[in-house]
């Protein structure tokens, strides 16, 4: 762990707690109900205003960000090994997408894995794209991308509304299971098994043009070498760090019902992202030493780990096959619960990290990713 770069740890654990308190709407309301959410008290409003405009949208692209330049990080270091990099970096495709495909099925529907496995597929062909090449398709795939964010929450509306939470509130996990994976009495075995190839191809497409964005950036800031050396950087970290007033201000527009407002709001999901990095780098920066600090950095080692956990957690708590608070606690609670976990995990990663070096689910992956081929 001495070549670890503890800065990208530390934001990787602060990139798991604005993506958990995104998906406290999810777990508690279910994917296809999240515009359909009416706050009956003003805390609920307040704790579902501060969720839409200083969270949603703008925790996914930092772990994009993080996601490309661990790339970059874990070509090299397969090249100072002398090791052969298509081996590892399809395993870890694969390893990706078995872990996504699993955490689907058996766990919860809103995961990251699949999207991030199936992106890699395209993005391996830009691993040895220069600096200005990767900046280039970063802003592109950007600006293809916020249409997406403005039309996602219509298509979302759908006829099964009340049928799907249904089942997330009272089915038996079995339901559950059968309702994530699209197998049901109404879809035939054999039209599931057809349209599989189809549904993988438009995955690994979306998936690109999704978590290509910053995953690019990313990749273009590790060729830099932005983090190994950065305290030289602060002044730039500084007026990076503007873009959190300016990306707060554009995505308070999002409930201005007009295409202009909903185009604002997607232009500031990608500021809010930026300036959040370069802010939490800051202040991580000042208080490196301090045992918070180091709670982030245990965190973030065990970024894989605590992201499968929350899943688990909170499909328990909300699932009717759980404890079947689905829709019950309300958005303000349901946030609370979320911070509370999250102390939780970063105590616990903390002390698991004084002992092991590395998460038993990131262990699995970096033995079936390097097989024979030695450690990096």
């Amino acid at each position: 762990m001495k070549n670890r770069i503890e800065a990208l740890d530390a934001l990787r654990g602060f990139s798991l707690l604005g993506i958990l308190i995104a998906n406290m709407l999810y777990f508690q309301y279910g994917d296809i109900t999240i515009n359909t959410i009416e706050p009956t008290t003003w805390w609920d409003n307040v704790a579902l205003y501060f969720t839409k405009i200083f969270i949603e949208a703008s925790f996914y692209p930092i772990f994009g960000f993080l996601f490309g330049y661990g790339i970059i990080l874990f070509v090299r270091a397969l090249e100072n090994r002398d090791l052969k990099t298509p081996g590892p970096l399809w395993r870890r495709v694969i390893g990706l997408i078995i872990l996504g495909s699993l955490h689907i099925t058996f766990v919860w529907d809103g995961d990251i894995l699949l999207t991030y496995g199936a992106g890699l597929i395209i993005i391996i062909s830009f691993i040895k794209r220069k600096v200005k090449t990767l900046l280039i398709w970063a802003s592109v795939l950007a600006v293809l991308m916020i249409p997406l964010l403005i039309l996602k929450t219509d298509v979302l509306l759908l006829a099964g509304l009340e049928e799907s939470t249904a089942v997330l509130a009272n089915g038996t996990y079995w339901e559950v299971v059968q309702q994530r994976i699209g197998l049901t009495e109404e879809v035939p075995l054999i039209f599931f098994l057809i349209g599989l190839p189809i549904a993988l191809v438009f995955i690994v497409l979306l998936a690109f043009f999704t978590i290509g964005p910053f995953v690019l950036l990313g990749m273009a800031a590790a060729k830099k070498d932005f983090f190994t050396h950065i305290r030289l950087r602060t002044k730039l970290l500084k007026r990076l760090a503007l873009l959190v007033p300016l990306g707060l201000v554009c995505k308070s527009f999002l409930y201005w019902d007009h295409f202009a407002g909903k185009l604002i709001y997607g232009t500031g999901t990608y500021l809010l992202a930026i300036g959040y990095i370069a802010l939490f780098t800051l202040i991580y920066l000042a208080k490196d030493e301090t045992k918070l600090a180091q709670a982030f950095v245990s965190m973030g080692r065990l970024s894989l780990t605590n992201y499968l956990m929350q899943s688990i957690i909170f499909t328990s708590i909300f699932y009717g096959y759980g404890f079947g608070l689905f829709g019950k606690l309300g958005v303000a609670v349901g946030l609370l619960l979320a911070i509370v976990v999250y102390i939780l995990q970063l105590y616990i990663s903390g002390i698991y990290t004084k002992r092991f070096s590395i998460g038993p689910v990131e262990w699995l992956l970096r033995k079936f990713v390097y097989l024979r081929q030695g450690r990096s």
